[in-house]
């Protein structure tokens, strides 16, 4: 949906790279005589897309989880953060609006970057330059266009059900810019969205060429594509292509993070702030996909503490001491993932990342164990290839430790989060598997039970009272 926002940022956009080209030339504004900015060139477009490149506007779903726990720290909290934060922990649809790090700050930022996309899809045809760069820009922007829509399509509709997904309301699948202002739209089935998707992605792999990239580790690669359709997949239930596709990825990086560098270099010597300003760095081989994102994650203040779930770690698990913090003079365990770089804006911003090799690995052995012929032998070499870098002492699992390849995937699913928690990935496979969330408060324990209709976020009330054909999800 094309908001206010959505239809300033791309006047931003354009505006501040036609400043920055033009402003050593005297007669810039005869360009345009009739007073608009235009792209021209396949650069100015690519400059466009680079601008708008999806950042991580999902990690506002790691409240709806099992990895964090509310402490009423009266004299310690942050009120304003905690007021943000709060009802979203509650799984509450009445949230503080107008705020980056909520739902709505999500819905409204995905479909910024579409509608970005679009701009960038619709003027590449008469642009001027390369052939070549305009048909890999446009590989990119219909990899961005997927990413976006199967990222609010899993945040505001129904996890994909073949038996349900022709009905289910999905959300709407944005193909062009809005030519007619106040257009209205309705919301299309999950497996529209979910076909839609697999058009563009498919196109969008065939289309890009690396070898343009400076730096690739902020655009979709052919690795990070073939990343994101392993997802997909197996969000979509459809195994042996997932593997697939996790399989090409391997083909070409499959370098887990080494953590007993990381624990010796940072934890033992006391340099916690480093390990959070390198966590994610394009430095680091096993990131495939990243950007610089708002997040809430490292605020020391927000009541919201890792305190349980680091419990929950073995003594031989460096992770548990590596992805949180506490000190003498805090009574909380804080992220360390991330630390914020703020700006002068005053918000905090770390880098954070959308695909990484680990996640493609877990990604991998799900789908070896849910396919028709589970492999679990496979499943577990790829379990073995990341604990093998994370366990003092290690202790490589077997597969006759586990009785049934249902109780295997428990397992990856348990490792997935271990390695992976406070990134962005718990809640989608709650969702998809329906656990139960229990949550703290200073009035009692709040239960998310399974099939609760609060699984699906509700649509942001700004999009209800604009649109009359959206219909709000059910509760």
């Amino acid at each position: 949906m094309k908001t206010t926002s959505q239809k300033n940022i791309i006047r931003i956009l354009v505006t501040c790279f036609i400043l920055i080209t033009f402003s050593s030339c005297k007669k810039f504004l005869a360009v345009n005589p009739d007073n608009r900015i235009r792209p021209q060139s396949v650069e100015d477009y690519q400059a466009i897309l680079t601008g708008a490149l999806p950042q991580a506007f999902h990690l506002f779903t790691e409240l709806y989880t099992d990895n964090y726990r509310y402490y009423d720290y009266t004299d310690f909290n942050n009120a304003n953060i905690q007021s943000w934060l709060k009802p979203i922990y509650l799984w509450s649809d009445e949230y503080i609006s107008n705020s980056g790090i909520t739902p709505e700050g999500g819905w409204r930022k995905y479909y910024n970057s579409i509608y970005v996309a679009n701009v960038v899809l619709e003027g590449l045809a008469t642009a001027s330059g390369s052939e070549k760069h305009k048909s890999s820009l446009r590989g990119e922007a219909l990899l961005v266009r997927a990413y976006c829509h199967f990222m609010l399509v899993n945040i505001f509709a129904k996890h994909y059900n073949e038996a349900t997904a022709a009905t289910d309301l999905g959300i709407p699948y944005a193909l062009a810019t809005e030519k007619v202002s106040n257009t209205h739209y309705k919301r299309d089935a999950v497996k529209v969205v979910y076909n839609l998707i697999e058009k563009d992605a498919l196109e969008g792999l065939s289309l890009i060429k690396d070898e343009l990239f400076d730096k690739p580790k902020f655009h979709f690669s052919t690795t990070s594509a073939n990343a994101f359709l392993s997802r997909f997949y197996l969000f979509k239930g459809d195994y042996k292509t997932s593997l697939e596709y996790s399989e090409r990825v391997f083909t070409k990086n499959s370098t887990v993070r080494d953590l007993f560098k990381d624990y010796d270099t940072y934890m033992a010597t006391g340099l916690y702030t480093e390990f959070a300003m390198r966590y994610t760095t394009v430095e680091q081989s096993n990131i495939l996909l990243m950007n610089h994102t708002l997040e809430w994650n490292s605020f020391g203040r927000s009541g919201m503490y890792a305190n349980e779930y680091r419990s929950t770690f073995s003594s031989a698990d460096l992770r548990g001491r590596l992805y949180t913090f506490t000190s003498n003079q805090t009574p909380n365990y804080i992220v360390r993932k991330f630390r914020s770089q703020t700006p002068s804006d005053g918000q905090q911003y770390s880098n954070v990342s959308l695909f990484v090799v680990e996640e493609v690995m877990y990604n991998a052995a799900e789908a070896a164990v849910r396919k028709e012929n589970p492999d679990m032998a496979y499943a577990i070499d790829k379990l073995n290839a990341i604990l093998i870098k994370r366990l003092r002492p290690y202790t490589a699992l077997k597969v006759a430790d586990f009785a049934t390849p249902e109780a295997l995937l428990t397992k990856i699913i348990d490792e997935k989060n271990r390695e992976l928690c406070y990134e962005g990935y718990r809640w989608f496979d709650i969702k998809r598997f329906n656990i139960p969330v229990s949550h703290w408060t200073e009035n009692g324990v709040k239960t998310l039970a399974p099939n609760d209709l609060r699984r699906v976020f509700q649509i942001p009330v700004p999009e209800l009272t604009a649109n009359p054909l959206m219909e709000p999800n059910p509760r």
